[in-house]
This record gives C-alpha cells, sequence and structure tokens, in this order.
C-alpha cells in the first residue's frame, strides 16, 4: 500500500513538472501588432543589405550553406517583444533547437508576412530594394535535430547599403 502511495505521488509530480514545462512554452505577448506601424515595409526603396550566416551546434559542427533560410522583419513593437523573448536581446542573439521556442499568443498572419531569401552555398544572402527603416534579420539552420537561429537588428537611412556577418561564434 505504501509503495502505491509513492507511485501515486510520483506520478503526480510528473505530470505538474510536464504541466510546468507546457506553460513556459508559451508566451503572452503584450504589444498589439500594428498593420500601420509596419506599412512602410511594403514599399520599394536603394537599401541593400549583405550578409553571411554560419551556426555553430552545442556539439561544436559548424553550419552554412544554401539549407540557411533569412528572413526580414519590419521593427515593430510587437515583433521586438516577440524576438526579445527568444533571443534575450534587442540588437543581436543565437538560440538553440534544443532549448525550445515557445508558443506566441497572439500570433498574427500579418507578423508573418516578412521578405525571406536563402543562403547561397557560400552562406551569403542579399536582401535589395529596401526601404529606410529597421529591421530585424532572422537566419535558421535546423539539421540531424539540432541547429538554430540568429538574430541581428539593423537600421537602413538614405539607400544605405550594410554589409553584416551573423555567426554565434
Amino acid at each position: 500500500m505504501k509503495n502505491k502511495i509513492i507511485l501515486f505521488l510520483m506520478i503526480g509530480l510528473s505530470f505538474q513538472c510536464v504541466s510546468q514545462v507546457a506553460k513556459k512554452k508559451e508566451v503572452v505577448i503584450l504589444n498589439k501588432f500594428d498593420l500601420e506601424e509596419v506599412k512602410w515595409f511594403k514599399e520599394s526603396g536603394k537599401g541593400v543589405i549583405k550578409g553571411t550566416a554560419k551556426f555553430k551546434s552545442k556539439k561544436g559542427k559548424i553550419r552554412f550553406g544554401s539549407e540557411f533560410r533569412i528572413e526580414l522583419q519590419p521593427y515593430s513593437a510587437y515583433t521586438y517583444e516577440r524576438l526579445f523573448t527568444i533571443y534575450k536581446n534587442e540588437y543581436k542573439g543565437h538560440v538553440f533547437v534544443e532549448d525550445g521556442v515557445p508558443k506566441f499568443t497572439p500570433d498574427p498572419k500579418g507578423y508573418h508576412e516578412t521578405r525571406k531569401t536563402m543562403c547561397n552555398s557560400k552562406g551569403e544572402f542579399v536582401f535589395s530594394n529596401l526601404p529606410d527603416g529597421e529591421y530585424y534579420i532572422i537566419a535558421f539552420m535546423l539539421w540531424d535535430k539540432t541547429g538554430g537561429g540568429l538574430m541581428q537588428k539593423i537600421k537602413l537611412s538614405k539607400g544605405e547599403t550594410k554589409i553584416i556577418e551573423m555567426t554565434n561564434f
């Protein structure tokens, strides 16, 4: 009887721990996503962002190349809050897929309307015809249940070209 009680207690604690982990994975974003705040992003401009992206796994393996997806997002209060939650930094950061990525609420469709590209075999990427503004560049690479993401904030003005290097090493 004593062993059954201990077993039930252990099962109960296990479910409570799993429940708490699941709760940690959902994050409520307080700032509202406002399409008016990012409407400039759909315009054409003369700005260019060129860069390279390389990622080092927790086991020390460095990857780069054509499987690296790059997204460009306009700055907004919603985007800032969401990316700061993931990367723990406003300007630059990285995360490992093994550490998990939270589910965000709300998760508006407009947030996902980004400019996307892929790196070439050398890990290089280019975004052109960009309007002046503040951007977040997010690079994702996943392989063999590892990998992760890189984030960097960029400001373009007067049709300038910025060259960046995105790495976590």
